[in-house]
């Protein structure tokens, strides 16, 4: 990236910060509060942990990497976490703070993160690690996913070909192809369908709509609503909110309250279930449509106004992108029903997400996770060096 690029990037990246992270670069200090010094090696591997949320993210990866190779590296709501306890304990990790490490003046030889931003000075990751990988979360919003903090990675684990070749011209990281691990078990372990409808209090008889919203000014929540819970008379209706909502914008999970749903899903629980169960899904932006795509699901985009023009997304980000082709309905037009029930829409839409499949995902259903765990057990071949040579 060129001095005038970088110039250009920075009111942008400090913009996106502040938005997703409260903390701005002209904030004294970081979060953390700890003066960076020259740190001595750890000599193991790290995963840092925001959210326990990322369990759902890491854990198929983690499975296969060998017990005690790795810590959990915690901040947020993740450093008093019992479920992030649980799962350490299941992998023989230690479970440590992100001010723990930085006061120790020792780091990690390699950290995988999905992102730096919670962190609120991402500089500091090149004093947590000597390598820093990034296992990347989702597909969409492109305005986040491809923004200037990538340059702080040395690899980059992404989903497919898409993300590969963008990555590959903003950052000079090593770029991996893994696919989706999260979602590994879609087609590794056969759902039982009538033990789904009964977790999930669904009528036998009837279809199955699953809604994933995302959050902020992205989110239908709060637009769709109505016309969603219309949709119970015919169909079983389930709405899991982002994970984030819950304690960012309680007001509007409190309105979804007031509708109808055969369940309101408010946890951070995995959503694999939720794709296995799903006859029809729906979606607005971010990286759910694409996992739909990925599992072969049948889905509606909802619509907000206007919005290519947000800056997480963008006229060329892939949640926008993709309403070129898949079925899309603004909150003022059309009827989510009547889209439901036409065999024409999902006969042509097949064809549409074998298309997307290819071009946003490496092809290894039900291996990703493999994938992921052998670039990660050989990051020193794809880096070239060992840390700190």
């Amino acid at each position: 990236m060129t001095s005038f690029a970088r110039k250009l990037a920075a009111p942008i990246a400090a913009r996106l910060l502040k938005k997703l992270t409260g903390w701005t670069p002209e904030a004294s200090g970081s979060p953390f509060g700890h003066a960076i010094v020259r740190s001595r090696s750890l000599a193991r591997t790290a995963f840092l942990f925001h959210t326990p949320e990322l369990l759902n993210h890491f854990a198929r990866v983690m499975d296969l990497l060998p017990a005690g190779s790795f810590d959990l590296v915690v901040c947020r709501d993740a450093e008093n976490s019992q479920e992030v306890q649980t799962a350490a304990a299941r992998w023989k990790s230690k479970v440590i703070p992100v001010s723990e490490v930085i006061s120790s003046r020792r780091r990690y030889d390699w950290l995988v993160s999905n992102h730096p931003t919670m962190l609120g000075d991402p500089s500091i990751f090149k004093h947590l690690a000597a390598i820093n990988v990034r296992f990347m979360y989702a597909i969409g919003k492109s305005g986040w996913n491809l923004s200037a903090w990538n340059s702080l990675y040395d690899v980059i684990l992404c989903f497919g070909p898409y993300h590969a070749v963008e990555l590959a011209r903003r950052t000079n990281a090593a770029i991996v192809q893994m696919g989706y691990p999260r979602l590994d078990g879609f087609f590794t372990e056969p759902s039982n369908r009538d033990n789904l409808r009964k977790r999930f209090n669904c009528d036998p008889i009837k279809q199955t709509v699953v809604w994933l919203p995302t959050w902020k000014e992205l989110s239908t929540v709060g637009v769709f609503d109505e016309q969603v819970s219309g949709l119970m008379s015919e169909y079983n209706v389930i709405v899991k909110v982002h994970p984030l909502m819950v304690t960012t914008e309680p007001q509007r999970v409190a309105g979804l309250r007031r509708f109808r749903f055969t369940q309101l899903i408010t946890d951070a629980s995995d959503n694999l279930a939720l794709y296995q169960l799903a006859d029809f899904m729906l979606f607005d932006y971010g990286g759910p449509p694409f996992a739909a795509v990925y599992t072969d699901k049948k889905m509606l985009l909802l619509n907000i106004p206007a919005a290519e023009k947000d800056a997480l997304t963008g006229v060329d980000s892939p949640d926008i992108t993709i309403r070129r082709t898949m079925a899309n309905i603004n909150q003022t037009e059309g009827d989510i029903g009547r889209l439901l029930r036409d065999e024409q829409l999902w006969t042509a839409q097949k064809r549409q997400r074998q298309v997307l499949r290819r071009e946003y995902f490496a092809p290894y259903y039900g291996y990703s996770a493999n994938v992921a765990a052998l670039a990660l057990s050989n990051l020193e071949h794809i880096v070239g060096a060992k840390p700190g040579t």
